[in-house]
């Protein structure tokens, strides 16, 4: 299913800019970012961590991010690429008869798109880094879709996601190219883009549990704990309470009280959000890890207003959890050793099959999963199991 929503569209970077600049020239980031555009982006930021679901989420990035990088049309897709059939009419072709199915037709044929496919890469990209503008519209995708949209230019940038699914936020303009200060301000947000739509995710998963307190947060599969204004403990599920005694050691024996280290962690985080001189981080969860799982804490907060959602995660893999990725119980097992660090002729023996048969299964594994190595498939085993990248 792919869902499409449009719209119409000197603070130090040292901090803000992290994994990005590690590999660039800070001196030219600040070249390039003047001190109005540094100001757009600390506007966004404000509405990207707020307690928010995923509707929510997308609807605020495509209204707020045409204010740093200026776009005619700006889109967030979720695009289901083994059911592509199930697209959403976008609201703005209603008088544009068989667009949808145009794009479903076409939709391989996006350069973007299969690089993020072959690589997993979701750096801001425009299409102009792979087509000529002739190249561009000979293209049935151009000429059946983008030409009758009036847009000639685009710009992606990526959201992690596992597959088959592919999560992406797009800028449309009809004239000009992007530049790579737009790509600049594209790949600086993207950190906190990821971030903030991994709390979202959670929100929204929440949300369909249950409405918060009137139906019972006792009958949530995650744990949940409201704070006053001052930090102490308006609301803790019994969920939370018990994960937090087993976790942190000690039993809570006040509904205010949170361990000292939770404690520490919240005060540390808002007094990053609270800095004026530079732009904080994305805030990362609290992980507290267990014998084969881990607690996930996550601070959500806006004035007046301060949540933490508690999960569960596993950490020693399942094959049952893997076969959700399109594997067959055999391919799952024979994955779950491998991320398990274990050859290929040591699960043969655990298996009790042939070495070459283990090799078969991997190589429908890496197909399946659009890999290339053991590696790559353990890494996005254990992505599917924990969530992270």
């Amino acid at each position: 299913m792919c869902v499409l929503t449009y719209a119409s569209g000197s603070p130090s970077v040292n901090t803000l800019f992290g994994v990005y600049v590690e590999s660039h020239d800070l001196e030219l980031c600040v070249e390039r970012l003047n001190r109005r555009t540094l100001r757009a982006l600390l506007d966004i930021l404000q509405g990207l961590h707020v307690i928010q679901n995923v509707d929510a989420f997308a609807a605020n990035i495509v209204g707020g991010l045409p204010k740093v990088v200026s776009s005619d049309v700006t889109v967030y897709s979720e695009v289901n690429l083994a059911n592509i059939r199930r697209i959403e009419q976008p609201v703005v072709t209603d008088e544009l008869p068989g667009i949808t199915e145009a794009f479903e037709r076409h939709m391989l044929e996006h350069p973007i798109l299969a690089h993020h496919l072959r690589t997993r890469d979701g750096a801001a990209l425009k299409i102009s880094d792979f087509l000529s503008q002739s190249q561009w519209h000979r293209l049935g995708l151009y000429n059946e879709f983008f030409r009758r949209l009036g847009i000639e230019r685009e710009m992606v940038v990526g959201v992690p996601t596992l597959p088959p699914r592919v999560i992406g936020i797009a800028l449309h303009r009809s004239r000009t190219d992007f530049t790579e200060r737009d790509r600049l301000c594209l790949n600086l947000l993207r950190p906190h883009l990821i971030q903030a739509h991994r709390n979202a995710g959670v929100v929204t998963e929440m949300e369909r549990e249950v409405t918060l307190v009137t139906q019972g947060i006792e009958m949530l599969r995650g744990g949940m704990i409201v704070l006053t204004s001052t930090g102490g403990v308006r609301v803790m599920s019994g969920q939370a309470r018990l994960w937090l005694d087993e976790y942190f050691g000690s039993p809570t024996r006040h509904t205010a009280d949170l361990p000292e280290a939770l404690r520490d962690w919240i005060g540390y985080q808002e007094a990053l959000q609270r800095k004026t001189d530079d732009v904080p981080p994305p805030p990362a969860p609290f992980v507290v890890k267990g014998p084969g799982k881990q607690l996930v804490v996550r601070l959500l907060s806006e004035p007046g207003r301060c949540l933490l959602l508690l999960e569960e995660r596993r950490t020693v893999l399942e094959p049952s959890s893997l076969e959700p990725l399109g594997l067959t119980p055999r391919e799952a097992q024979v994955l779950a050793w491998v991320a398990e660090g274990r050859s290929n002729e040591h699960v043969a023996r655990i298996l009790g099959v042939a070495p070459l048969t283990v090799k078969k299964h991997l190589e429908h594994v890496y197909q399946k999963l659009g890999v290339e190595s053991r590696t790559a498939a353990a890494a996005r085993a254990r992505e599917a199991v924990t969530g992270e990248r």
